[in-house]
């Protein structure tokens, strides 16, 4: 039941994450982006309209902040059984009851987990809760992560948010699980590049080349991201491990991202884009480059 005068009586949830309203702040700006409630981390939750799926936006909530808080919480319901454990991991495959959880942790009380709870908000239907000190159930999660990715699933965020008495905060993995560490620095980058695969299609235009994000797996087993510079192109470049430069000549060099801004100094600004990417000047792209 709607608590917003304009918002249709039916509507449902739909979590969302920070790259995709990122994306949506370019194809869907200002009354027409999706109106959130943040959790916490990369993980918001809206509202769509039961009629027609399209979400409730900023135009249709504008001055009602405590009535679309309202709103979201009467959309779930009051009483919904958690899935049972399995290898010390919850896996909730319906979006509705995801967000209810996200919203309300409570309902996480009385489950026997190692460790305070933390979520992965893989995708809007595969969000895990594992304990924070249970290493192989959190190991297990970061499979499924690559089975969604691999599988070219929608997804929302692959930074876990863990419960504390302020609610969902990021999850310190690099401290508490330096072992798995590079197997999350994998997740990251293809979760990144992913996200930027949909920002590249919604930034398309024919004076700024928008430079793709790509993966390259070392011999030593370490994931890396890279992208490409055609020197001298006015180009949108996204945060990568590395840059390489293609000279018109048709030389290539390859740089870190920290080593190109380095060199580039004030020449090259970054934007407000989400995913974040930086402006690099330059002339018109050649077709072949757009």
């Amino acid at each position: 039941m709607s608590a917003v005068e304009g918002i249709a009586t039916e509507v449902t949830v739909r979590i969302y994450g920070a790259s995709e309203l990122g994306v949506l702040a370019q194809t869907a700006p200002g009354s027409a982006h999706p109106r959130v409630e943040y959790v916490g981390g990369e993980v918001f939750v809206g509202l769509d309209h039961g009629d027609h799926g399209a979400p409730v936006t900023q135009g249709e909530t504008e001055g009602a902040d405590a009535g679309f808080r309202d709103a979201v919480r009467s959309a779930i319901p009051l009483a919904r059984e958690l899935p049972v454990a399995h290898e010390g991991s919850i896996v909730l495959a319906d979006e509705t009851l995801a967000a209810a959880v996200l919203l309300d942790p409570s309902r996480l009380s009385g489950i026997e987990l190692s460790g305070a709870p933390v979520a992965f908000p893989y995708a809007r239907d595969r969000v895990l809760i594992v304990g924070a000190d249970d290493s192989a159930a959190i190991a297990r999660t970061l499979d499924v992560a690559e089975e969604l990715y691999e599988a070219d699933r929608p997804l929302v965020s692959a930074h876990p948010v863990v419960l504390t008495d302020e609610g969902w905060a990021p999850f310190p993995w690099r401290e508490r699980l330096p072992e798995l560490a590079m197997r999350f620095e994998r997740v990251l980058r293809l979760f990144s590049v992913r996200a930027y695969d949909l920002q590249t299609a919604a930034l398309q235009r024919p004076d700024v080349h928008i430079a793709p994000a790509k993966i390259r797996v070392l011999e030593s087993g370490v994931t890396t991201t890279f992208a490409t510079w055609p020197q001298g192109t006015a180009t949108l470049l996204p945060v990568v491990d590395n840059v390489i430069i293609a000279d018109p000549s048709g030389t290539l060099s390859v740089a870190t991202l920290t080593q190109f801004l380095d060199a580039a100094g004030d020449a090259v600004i970054r934007t407000g884009l989400s995913p974040a990417r930086y402006f690099v000047p330059g002339d018109q792209p050649r077709t072949s480059e757009a």
